[in-house]
C-alpha cells in the first residue's frame, strides 16, 4: 500500500480524486483503494529557534554568536502537531509499504515532504511525483510518471543548504544588529535577511536617486519639411543630449529652408498577444488594476486553486504551456463560459479560434511549472468579488491566446541636412488581429509611434527630397526615475541583476534564470517575495500609499538599515555567490555542511565589523529624550505594546542582555 504526502488537504483531496479504488475517509487521511493519502499544512515543521537548542540563547547576546549549532533541529509547529503525529503515525503502519512526496514541483516543495519523512526516521522507499494540474485527469498523468525520490537529492540538498544558510543569516545577524543598535538607543528589532534586505536596497537606492536628482535643461529640435503640398514632422537624431541652447540654434539656422535627402525602411512586423500570467506578472497586474497587494493576490489565487481548484499551479514562475495542454483548449474554453456566463467572455470565446497555437504552447520553455491558467473544473461554489476579478484576469489571458497576431506595418525616414539627421517612424495597421477585440490589454512590446505625422510616410521612396520649413527648439528637462509603485517594483525583482555593476555577480545571476523564461537575473521567488515585502511593510523598512497607485518608499529605519549594512547584504551578491556553490550542492559536488560553514564564516566577519561600530548611532531618534534605565544604568527605557494592543509598558533596551525592568505607562512617559 502507497502513502502519498501531499503538501496541502486539497491536493491531497485532488489526489485522492485521481485515485482508483473505493473511498474511505479518516481523520487526516483519505484511503482510496490500496492507496492512502495524507497531507501536510505547507511546512509543518521548522527550523528550531536559538532558545530551542539552549535556553540561555533566550537573551540576545553579542558574545554567544554566531550561534554554534553544528546539526540543525527541525520541530512541529503548534499548530500542526496533531497532523504531524497522523502522518507519522501512517507512515510506520504495517500496511504501508512505500511513501510518495507530493510537494511543489520546486526544491522548497521537495524539502517540505523530506522534512516530514526524516522527521519519522523511516527506512520505507520513497517515491516523488510532480502535480501542476489538480483535475484528476491531470492528476492521474503525473501519478504514472512516478519517480524515485533518491532523483531529486540534489534538488533536496539544495533546498536545506538554502534553508539553514538564511536561517544562519537572519538568526544572528538580526541580532547582532538589533543588540548593537539597542546600546546606542533604538528600540525594536532591525530584521535583517538575504533577500528582505537586497530588496529594501533597491527601494532606498531609487529613492535617494529621486530625492537627490538635479534636473538638466536640454534641447530636441521638431523640423517641417515640405513635400507633396504637406508637412512632415520629424526630430533631430542625436548621440547624447543637447545641453547647449547656443548649439541648437546653430543647428537650426544650418538646416531650415534647407533641401533634404529621404531614405526609407519599411518593416513588416507583429505584436503578439501576451503569454499567460506566472504569479509575479499576475500581482503586478493586480496591484495596478485593483490596488491589491502582492499578498493578497497570493492568497486570492492560493484559493482558487486549492478551494475551487479553478487554476493550476498559483506560485508559478513560468508563462509558457505544455503542448499537450493545447488540446485541451476547448475543454477549458467551455469550462470557462460556464464559470464566468457573461457577455463579454461569451463573445470574446465565440470569436476565438483554438486551430491557433499562440507562443505559449512551447515545451522547451516549461520549467518545474508553467504558466497560471483556468483548469477543467467546474466551479460548484460561488466566488468572492475579488476571486472572480483575479480569475477572470486569468482567463481572459488564456482565451487570449486564440487570436492572430496584430499585424502592422512600420515606416521609418532618415531626412538629411549637412550630415545632420532628422528621422520619423509611422505604424500603420494591417490586420487588428487580437487587439480587434483586446484594445485595452497591455503589451509592454507594442510598437508606439512617436512625433503623429497624417502624411502616409510609405508612400515615400528613397532619393525624394523634402524641404526644411521651419526647426522649432524644444527645452526639456532631465528626470529622473520616478518612486517604485508596487507594479513597478515588482517587474524589477525578476530582473535586479541589471542593477549590478561587477560583472561576475550580473553573469551569475541571468545563470540562476537562465531556464526560467520570465526571470532575468531577479532575486527572490514567485511564492516568497510578497511575504518578503510584507516583512519590510511589518518592520517598519518601507511604507506604501494607501491608493490605488501604491507608491513605495523607504522609511528614515529603512534607509538607516542600508546605510549601516555592507554591500553584499543590500545587494543581490549574496544570492548570486549562493547559488554559484548551490549548483555544486545540487549536482553533488559539494557538501552542504562545506557550504554552510563558509556563511558562517561570513556572518563572523560581519559581526566582527559591526562590533564598535560608531554609525550605529544614526539609528537614534534625535527628537526623543533618552531615559536611562534606573535598574542597570547601562540600557535606555522603550515604549512597548502590549500582546493585545490596548496597552502601554515601558522595559530596558537591555532586556534581552537580561535586565527586567518593567513600568507602566503614564501618558506617556515611564511611571518610575
Amino acid at each position: 500500500m502507497r502513502l502519498f504526502i501531499a503538501e496541502k488537504p486539497e491536493l491531497g483531496r485532488a489526489i485522492a480524486e485521481g485515485l482508483d479504488g473505493n473511498y474511505k475517509s479518516g481523520e487526516g487521511y483519505i484511503q482510496k483503494g490500496d492507496n492512502i493519502v495524507t497531507w501536510a499544512f505547507g511546512h509543518i515543521l521548522e527550523l528550531a529557534k536559538p532558545e530551542e537548542y539552549n535556553e540561555k540563547y533566550k537573551l540576545w547576546k553579542l558574545e554567544d554568536l554566531p550561534l554554534p549549532i553544528k546539526e540543525f533541529k527541525y520541530l512541529p509547529k503548534k499548530d500542526s502537531e496533531k497532523q504531524l503525529k497522523i502522518i507519522c503515525n501512517l507512515i510506520h503502519s504495517n500496511k504501508i509499504t512505500s511513501i510518495v512526496n507530493c510537494g511543489d514541483a520546486d526544491d522548497e516543495g521537495q524539502i517540505l515532504v523530506d522534512e516530514i519523512v526524516q522527521y519519522s526516521k523511516t527506512s520505507k522507499p520513497i517515491f516523488r511525483v510532480l502535480i501542476n494540474d489538480l483535475t484528476p485527469k491531470a492528476v492521474r498523468e503525473e501519478i504514472a510518471k512516478i519517480k524515485p525520490n533518491t532523483d531529486f537529492k540534489g534538488m533536496s540538498e539544495r533546498g536545506f543548504a538554502r534553508s539553514q544558510a538564511d536561517w544562519i543569516v537572519g538568526m544572528n545577524l538580526t541580532r547582532a544588529y538589533t543588540v548593537i543598535a539597542q546600546k546606542n538607543g533604538f528600540e525594536g528589532v532591525l530584521s535583517v535577511g538575504r533577500v528582505q534586505t537586497p530588496i529594501l536596497g533597491l527601494v532606498v537606492a531609487r529613492d535617494k536617486e529621486f530625492e537627490t536628482f538635479k534636473s538638466i535643461d536640454y534641447y530636441s529640435l521638431l523640423g517641417d519639411f515640405e513635400i507633396n503640398n504637406s508637412i512632415i514632422k520629424a526630430r533631430l537624431k542625436t548621440e547624447e543630449k543637447i545641453l547647449d541652447e547656443n548649439i541648437a540654434k546653430e543647428i537650426k539656422n544650418s538646416c531650415e529652408n534647407q533641401s533634404a535627402n529621404i531614405s526609407l525602411k519599411i518593416e513588416n512586423k507583429k505584436e503578439y498577444p501576451p503569454l499567460p500570467y506566472n504569479l509575479l506578472i499576475l500581482q503586478a497586474e493586480c496591484a495596478k488594476i485593483f490596488g491589491f497587494s502582492p499578498d493578497k493576490t497570493l492568497q486570492i489565487t492560493q484559493s482558487l486553486r486549492e478551494k475551487h481548484k479553478a487554476i493550476t499551479y498559483n506560485r508559478s514562475d513560468c508563462q509558457y504551456l505544455p503542448e499537450t495542454m493545447f488540446e485541451e483548449a476547448p475543454k477549458i474554453l467551455n469550462c470557462i463560459k460556464e464559470n464566468l456566463n457573461n457577455d463579454e467572455i461569451k463573445t470574446l470565446i465565440s470569436n476565438s479560434d483554438t486551430t491557433i497555437k499562440s507562443k505559449a504552447f512551447n515545451d522547451s520553455n516549461i520549467s518545474a511549472h508553467y504558466g497560471i491558467i483556468p483548469t477543467q473544473n467546474k466551479i460548484s461554489s460561488q466566488l468572492t468579488q475579488d476571486e472572480l476579478y483575479v480569475y477572470d484576469l486569468i482567463a481572459k489571458r488564456f482565451i487570449i491566446q486564440f487570436f492572430n497576431p496584430r499585424e502592422y506595418q512600420t515606416s521609418t525616414i532618415n531626412l538629411e541636412i549637412n550630415q545632420r539627421i532628422f528621422t520619423a517612424t509611422q505604424n500603420k495597421t494591417i490586420k487588428n488581429g487580437f487587439r480587434s477585440l483586446w484594445q485595452n490589454i497591455d503589451n509592454d512590446k507594442e510598437e508606439q509611434d512617436g512625433d503623429k505625422n497624417e502624411y502616409d510616410l510609405s508612400s515615400l521612396k528613397d532619393g525624394d527630397i523634402a524641404k526644411c520649413s521651419l526647426i522649432q527648439i524644444e527645452k526639456k528637462q532631465t528626470k529622473p526615475r520616478p518612486y517604485y509603485t508596487m507594479t513597478t517594483l515588482l517587474k524589477d525583482l525578476n530582473s535586479v541583476a541589471k542593477y549590478v555593476t561587477d560583472e561576475r555577480i550580473k553573469k551569475l545571476l541571468i545563470e540562476k534564470d537562465k531556464d526560467k523564461k520570465g526571470e532575468s537575473g531577479g532575486i527572490g521567488t514567485p511564492a516568497t517575495r510578497s511575504n518578503h515585502l510584507k516583512t519590510l511593510i511589518y518592520r517598519g523598512y518601507i511604507e506604501v500609499s494607501k491608493d490605488k497607485k501604491q507608491v513605495v518608499k523607504s522609511t528614515k529605519k529603512g534607509k538607516n538599515l542600508i546605510a549601516l549594512s555592507p554591500k553584499l547584504l543590500t545587494t543581490p551578491d549574496m544570492t548570486a555567490l549562493w547559488f554559484e556553490q548551490q549548483k555544486m550542492i545540487e549536482t553533488l559536488e559539494l557538501q552542504r555542511n562545506q557550504f554552510l560553514e563558509e556563511v558562517t564564516k561570513e556572518v563572523i566577519n560581519e559581526i566582527q565589523r559591526i562590533s564598535n561600530n560608531e554609525d550605529f548611532k544614526i539609528l537614534e531618534d534625535e527628537n526623543k529624550p533618552k531615559i536611562q534605565c534606573p535598574q542597570c544604568n547601562k540600557g535606555f527605557l522603550q515604549r512597548i505594546k502590549s500582546k493585545n494592543g490596548n496597552k502601554w509598558w515601558w522595559g530596558c533596551s537591555e532586556f534581552k542582555q537580561g535586565c527586567k525592568a518593567m513600568y507602566y505607562d503614564d501618558n506617556g512617559k515611564p511611571k518610575i
